[in-house]
């Protein structure tokens, strides 16, 4: 136990150069390969102040111990099983994961899928659910893994409020009146956190929403509508796709579909009737407090029956064929051209945007229902299906980019990335790929050069790029490379300076390129992001032999500022051009972090240089850069500039005389009054 806390807290505070790092790993792999050859696994629970074995506390912690024990604790891990077989690799990456940031890990979705992803199979972690308050039940959604809490923490605790730790943070139903936003975000973070190999984020957000409404419905007082408030609230707070696709596809779904079958027979033989919305499925997008407190009343009292076995073929009745029904068949697949021209009318009427709407959602539905084990459908043939309804969904998105209709083509886009099962995923990648090829993405690029900045065209094409992220980026460099019009590069330049901030290292690749040009357009948008990674992007090209690409470089590393890039600045004072050395002196005193260092290496650059007046200009600049970041050893130094020598041109020597007194007072009025003073 000591060695694997010694490892945790060793990968978290060294590099992983440093012997250290690798050396308690090593041993701690060490005792746990001994502990193993005992038993076939070795189990640590993880308590708020301590650590536990076989459910026993495992001695007195010191200080230090507590403090990760209480991190740990509070990243949702209550226990780590080892099993025997389990490599050094696996307890690295464990290690790993387990140093990462709250917000890095609830990026990654938690611990146990970093692990799973990184093929760490031996190593079992138990996180924190929502304990005991919001599960669903086993007969309502057999595919829903819940997340129990481990028994060692609830013993001997009686707890008055029943309570969901999600992402480190404890929850209670009394949360619905102060805080019902913060609730909602934590529930579809758990829904996420939880969703079964068969459903939607969706469907499992439903499932938890409806049994708090369950919950809340088992209490009495007057705090019962208030609760029920709080959670409409907390919905209504949730972002707008997944907000809608809750609010309008599962909670009104639900509710009319109870509808309709109780007034199924009073339905009018033709529509529009009084169920005619409910029917077709036409809905607002807004909703109010109150509607969604109605909703959630009405569901939670409607808990689903138990699932029924399907039923076996021998008990199915069997019903004999007509004769002629080969004849009847024959004649429904030859139309007439009256049938024809009517067919034609239905299809020109099907192009409604309500109708194509209700088909994407009908499709994007259909996808989820392919795989279903009580159907007994041979892999193959499932397969099949699923490629006929992506398939499908493909054409639609082609159609939905020529009537330029973005949001609903993000909704395609969102369904393609869907969690399925395994034998989908190559037809959902290949169709992916070809929502991501070079021609959709560049005819995506023209509609917004096309589109002025902030309309509603605009905001949606940029909304559908913004999804495809790192293709578009890649396209988008692509055609700055062979871009010959100014103005279209600029845009591409801007375009990338927002969409590319998290595809940094995808831009830095193009600083390699052999055409200057590329590799200025790469150092301008790279520096934009102005963040310390971007400087070790820009050493690679620091020494570049084309100059645009240098004062680029230069450009950016005054726009960035801190002490490395400082640092660079400085290089550029020995470069061959003139230019250079004198745009490395301005940057000096304009960059934030140049201090008494880079005043000496101006110092350098100043001695002994020629009196002349071609040499002067950079002198004088040298000069005038000292007194805004030199210190009293440098105000000696200027000194010699204030003496005329009768040898020398006295033109030439009063120019640096009258800058040298100028940034001497500077250097010793900053000095007075302890450096608040700015420089020029």
């Amino acid at each position: 136990m000591r060695s694997f806390v010694s490892a945790i807290r060793a990968v978290k505070l060294y590099p992983p150069n440093n012997p250290v790092y690798s050396q308690s790993v090593k041993k701690s792999f060490e005792s746990l390969n001994l502990a193993l050859a005992r038993k076939p696994e070795f189990t640590i629970g993880i308590q708020k102040t301590f650590f536990t074995y076989e459910r026993m506390p495992s001695g007195k912690e010191p200080q230090i111990n507590q403090a990760i024990a209480q991190d740990l604790f509070a990243k949702g891990l209550r226990e780590i099983i080892f099993n025997r077989g389990v490599s050094e690799k696996e307890l690295l990456d464990l290690c790993q994961a387990l140093a990462l940031s709250n917000e890095e890990m609830a990026m990654k979705s938690g611990i146990s899928s970093i692990l799973w992803e990184k093929g760490a199979t031996n190593i079992t972690v138990t996180e924190a659910g929502l304990d005991d308050v919001i599960t669903t039940r086993a007969e309502t959604a057999p595919d829903i893994d819940v997340v129990k809490r481990p028994e060692a923490e609830g013993e001997g605790a009686s707890k008055p409020k029943k309570d969901i730790t999600a992402l480190a943070r404890t929850l209670v139903l009394g949360d619905l009146f102060s805080d019902p936003e913060g609730y909602g975000a934590d529930m579809v973070e758990f829904a996420r956190q939880t969703v079964g190999a068969h459903e939607t984020v969706e469907d499992r957000l439903f499932s938890l929403y409806k049994e708090a409404g369950r919950q809340i419905g088992e209490r009495s007082g007057d705090e019962h509508e208030a609760l029920f408030e709080g959670l409409a609230k907390s919905v209504l707070s949730i972002d707008a796709p997944m907000r809608t696709s809750l609010i309008a596809g599962k909670m009104y779904a639900d509710l009319d579909a109870n509808m309709v079958a109780e007034q199924g027979l009073e339905l009018p033989k033709e529509l529009p009737g009084e169920l005619h919305e409910i029917v077709t499925g036409r809905y607002p997008r807004e909703w109010t407090v109150q509607q969604v407190t109605t909703l959630l009343k009405r569901l939670s009292q409607n808990m689903p029956e138990p699932l029924k076995p399907p039923s076996a073929p021998e008990k199915v009745p069997a019903v004999p064929l007509r004769e002629d029904i080969y004849m009847i068949a024959k004649e429904m697949s030859e139309y007439t051209a009256e049938e024809l021209e009517d067919l034609k009318l239905i299809s020109d009427s099907g192009m409604e945007s309500d109708i194509i709407e209700a088909a994407v959602r009908t499709l994007i539905f259909l996808m989820t229902l392919v795989k279903d084990d009580a159907l007994r459908k041979t892999v193959g043939k499932e397969v099949h299906l699923f490629s006929g309804v992506v398939h499908q969904i493909e054409e639609m998105l082609s159609y939905l980019l020529k009537k330029k209709d973005y949001d609903l083509a993000s909704l395609i886009i969102r369904a393609l990335h869907m969690p399925v099962a395994a034998e989908f995923k190559p037809r959902l990648i290949e169709a992916i790929r070809k929502t991501t090829s070079p021609k959709v993405i560049g005819g995506m690029i023209n509609e917004l050069r096309n589109s002025a900045k902030g309309s509603t065209e605009y905001n949606s094409a940029y909304a559908y790029l913004a999804m495809m992220e790192r293709e578009s980026t890649e396209v988008m460099l692509d055609l700055l490379a062979e871009e010959k019009d100014r103005v279209f590069r600029l845009f591409l330049v801007d375009l990338l300076m927002d969409l590319g901030k998290n595809q940094t290292a995808l831009i830095a690749e193009k600083l390699s390129d052999d055409r200057w040009y590329v590799v200025r357009n790469a150092v301008r948008i790279l520096s934009e992001y102005k963040n310390e990674r971007t400087v070790s992007f820009l050493l690679r090209v620091l020494d570049h032999k084309n100059l645009q690409v240098r004062q680029e470089v230069a450009k950016g590393l005054i726009l960035i500022g801190g002490k490395k890039a400082t640092t660079l600045l400085v290089r550029y004072l020995q470069d061959k051009h003139a230019d250079m050395q004198f745009m490395a002196l301005r940057g000096l005193g304009e960059i934030s972090g140049a201090g008494a260092t880079e005043a000496q290496n101006v110092v350098d650059f100043l001695q002994n240089r020629r009196l002349t007046g071609k040499e002067n200009e950079l002198t004088i600049e040298g000069i005038r850069v000292l007194g805004k970041i030199g210190d009293r050893g440098t105000a000696e130094f200027l000194k010699r500039y204030t003496k005329l020598r009768w040898w020398r041109s006295r033109r030439l020597q009063s120019g640096l005389r009258a800058e040298a007194l100028t940034s001497i007072e500077e250097i010793e009025k900053r000095r007075r009054d302890g450096g608040r003073t700015t420089g020029r």
